[in-house]
């Protein structure tokens, strides 16, 4: 069975956060990334209040403070520790 994948992914280790639509923010690691969307690792302990389906917003650095672009992005899959998301838009703060 064939990739039906639309972008290349590209693996990645390098810190991110998460927030959700209520602000919360959630330390993670990167596990892939494409122009489409990317593989988030929640941090050991972490568990998000995202849901599939939610829209959240991933910055892809290690502190909020120091992000320019947020990445607005929706939920498509999740288990324990991993979460997909897929981009919906790219917005300065």
């Amino acid at each position: 069975m064939g990739s039906n994948r639309q972008y290349i992914r590209i693996k990645c280790d390098s810190q991110c956060i998460l927030m959700d639509i209520d602000g919360s923010t959630y330390d993670a690691m990167l596990g892939d990334i494409s122009l489409g969307g990317a593989l988030v690792i929640m941090s050991d302990g972490v568990h998000s209040r995202l849901q599939v389906g939610d829209v959240c917003d991933l910055m892809l650095c290690n502190n909020p403070d120091s992000c320019p672009v947020k990445h607005s992005c929706r939920v498509i899959r999740m288990d324990s520790t991993n979460m997909g998301v897929r981009f919906l838009t790219n917005r300065a703060q």
